[in-house]
């Protein structure tokens, strides 16, 4: 009989259109990726969780030790480094060598800029519709809220929900 893989914890900070939302989550070996396209979940938990809201992101309005959260309300989520995403066999599939491409998307609460790689030419309908994964990987992104000028994040590594995208600007890199 095989054993489980242990799961391990990463900090995590999770945008959704009220809250903003940090802690550590548990993932399996196959990371974060894994987690947010698993189909026989429809949620996440968070441990040690700090909560906030958007419009006052340094105030800490509630703590949990364990908070679930519906991962199809999940906006954004940022994570400080590439190797909580998981196994790159999952990340990136394909023998083509991705191409970065800097863009600038937006949502009803957020505008976020970033680096998306792709192999060969980046094609909005295929960015929307392929996979089964909700979310699209940026590098080196930046968020920041119009609305809420105190909420300004930058991380290595931004998964956006898709379903929340509103427009998706392929600019040139300066």
């Amino acid at each position: 009989m095989t054993q489980p893989i242990p799961g391990r914890f990463i900090p995590a900070e999770f945008l959704t259109a009220h809250h903003y939302i940090f802690g550590q989550l548990k993932v399996t070996q196959s990371g974060l990726m894994g987690m947010m396209s698993d189909v026989t979940s429809s949620y996440l938990e968070m441990n040690e969780a700090s909560l906030a809201l958007i419009h006052k992101p340094d105030e800490v309005v509630s703590y949990a030790p364990v908070l679930n959260v519906v991962r199809a309300q999940v906006v954004v989520v940022c994570l400080g480094k590439r190797d909580y995403l998981g196994l790159q066999g999952v990340v990136r599939s394909g023998f083509q060598r991705p191409q970065p491409y800097f863009v600038q998307a937006t949502t009803a609460s957020y505008d976020v800029s970033g680096t998306i790689e792709r192999g060969g030419r980046l094609e909005f309908p295929a960015l929307m519709s392929e996979g089964t994964n909700a979310f699209i990987l940026m590098y080196d992104a930046r968020l920041t809220a119009p609305l809420f000028p105190a909420l300004n994040l930058q991380a290595p590594v931004m998964l956006l929900n898709r379903n929340y995208l509103e427009s998706l600007a392929v600019l040139p890199r300066t």
